[in-house]
């Protein structure tokens, strides 16, 4: 590979031209506000204002610029090997019906594609979970009998489909699919805008009074419905969402290759590095290119992201021969303790606060089903699905304990990390430009990024809940390991939960 990885972009954001729309300056009213502009909010927003209501959708940066560029665009129902675990955790009823519910996501994006002669490479193809060693054949068997249980169209296969790597066996399910995210999103946001949603950007949600929403610069909008769709709840102090979810970290790495994998597959790994892979269509390289995703692990382990991003590039050259590195990211998924995502009413207070997150890394069907589970609740119009999704939905005694106890024990022991790390003096500190570091402040630390002669020195605690925060060299951010909020290295909130700025001083030091 001829090429460093440009750790800062995706391939779905540097291929796509979006819209930009301006920030909100003024009070207003709609029947809908809905917070968050990527595929949740996107795809509410169009399905609300088909319905015929008046739709405003704010975005606290740019849309589309947080999770969703950093996905790796899989549509599909297999989500590793769920159905056996769903089966014995809720009963073979409930697994068919998530899978019923994953299918009806997908038919849903073709059938708007179709609608709306969206360009946006969609295809139906085969899911494939593959395994790489003899011990992990049993599982694949174990998930197969689970298939034919609840009737999922898919079969297992002993090193029978021609891949560019080894493999031991594959379990197929059948009629996926896959798209370039950022594309398909373009053409319901132009649809939705053409019928009557309001769109701003850099408008960041801070609080809700009653039905009043406030931004961080001190605007309302009185709404009769609210949709967050922030990836991580911003109102999650009042649900109780932040002791709800794992955050967990993963890479993307984009190249081009001489030996691909078949274009009728998806693949997915069962074991050994576990990696995902998948083409692109990519008209500016005539080589293949394909995405490598993988090397997934909890926000609260502290791995450094350019180590991540190297050896998932040794991964992918064992996979398949690759040239030249295009792009490589980091994403951000949030992890329920049952493993089914949170769609539905925010709380049991508010009859008119919806929510959707806790994908679990698969947020292209879970995105577009959560907008057809919201519409038909603020419709009034049944849903098939919106009992087993309900965010207040009942769960085993062990699930709750493992979401109640784990996450504050991992917190804790995170927290416990970084107060007794030692670091630099803050005045003593010697940085280059460009480089950001915590340093020592008397009894307490701080944050400091040098930008040429100007230092800018930021609080170390999150804004959220007061967790310290780490330096992400290569994004250039503070990181929170808790609950994964991002600032910029100025202390500006890229992403919540966290609302509220960290203090800045810039200084310079001699």
């Amino acid at each position: 590979m001829d090429k460093e990885p440009d750790v800062k972009m995706s391939f779905w954001r540097d291929s796509v031209e979006l819209p930009q729309f301006t920030k909100l300056d003024e009070d207003i009213d709609t029947e809908v506000v809905v917070v968050g502009a990527g595929i949740v909010g996107i795809m509410n927003a169009y399905q609300l204002v088909l319905k015929g209501y008046d739709v405003t959708l704010i975005e606290g940066d740019e849309i589309l610029s947080g999770t969703t560029k950093n996905t790796t665009a899989r549509i599909t129902a297999q989500q590793g090997a769920l159905y056996g675990q769903l089966s014995k955790q809720m009963g073979e009823e409930k697994a068919r019906h998530y899978y019923d519910s994953q299918m009806e996501a997908i038919n849903e994006i073709e059938r708007l594609v179709a609608k709306h002669e969206i360009d946006c490479d969609f295809k139906r193809l085969n899911s494939v979970i593959y395994a790489v060693y003899e011990d992990s054949i049993k599982d694949l068997e174990k998930e197969a009998d689970v298939y034919k249980s609840l009737g999922i169209d898919g079969y297992l296969s002993k090193g029978e489909l021609k891949l560019p790597f080894g493999t031991v066996a594959e379990l197929v399910m059948k009629n996926q699919a896959e798209f370039h995210p950022l594309k398909f999103l373009k053409g319901i946001l132009g649809i939705a805008t053409d019928s009557g949603v309001k769109v701003y950007e850099h408008t960041r949600a801070k609080s809700v009074e009653d039905d009043t929403l406030f931004t961080a610069d001190g605007n309302k909008i009185n709404f009769k419905n609210l949709v967050i769709a922030t990836h991580f709840p911003f109102l999650d102090l009042e649900g109780f969402y932040f002791n709800s979810f794992k955050i967990s970290y993963g890479y993307g790495l984009v190249v081009t290759s001489t030996t691909p994998p078949p274009d009728d597959v998806s693949l997915s790994g069962h074991d050994g590095a576990g990696l995902s892979i998948r083409n692109i269509v990519n008209p500016d390289r005539s080589a293949a290119t394909v995405l490598f995703g993988g090397l997934g692990h909890m926000s609260y382990e502290d791995k450094d992201m350019n180590r991540q991003i190297e050896t998932l590039k040794l991964y992918a050259d064992q996979k398949t021969i690759n040239e030249d590195v295009l792009y490589s990211y980091r994403a951000q998924d949030l992890m329920t303790a049952d493993s089914l995502p949170f769609i539905g009413k925010f709380d049991k207070q508010h009859d008119n606060r919806f929510v959707a997150t806790g994908f679990n890394k698969f947020g292209m069907t879970n995105g577009v089903l959560s907008s057809m589970v919201i519409r038909d609740l603020i419709t009034g119009n049944d849903n098939d699905y919106k009992g087993l999704l309900d965010p207040h939905r009942k769960k085993s005694t062990f699930q709750q304990l493992k979401q109640q106890i784990t996450n504050p024990l991992h917190v804790i022991e995170s927290e416990t990390k970084h107060m007794t790390e030692s670091h630099t003096d803050i005045d003593n500190l010697e940085i280059d430009s460009g480089q950001g570091t915590v340093a020592s402040d008397g009894v307490g630390k701080k944050g400091v990024y040098r930008d040429d002669d100007d230092y800018y020195v930021v609080s170390n605690r999150c804004t959220h809940m007061g967790c310290s925060l780490g330096w992400n060299g290569e994004d250039k951010t503070w990181d929170c390991p808790c609950h994964g909020s991002r600032f910029n290295y100025d202390g500006k909130v890229i992403e919540g939960p966290a609302v509220d700025d960290l203090d800045v001083e810039i200084k310079s030091f001699e």
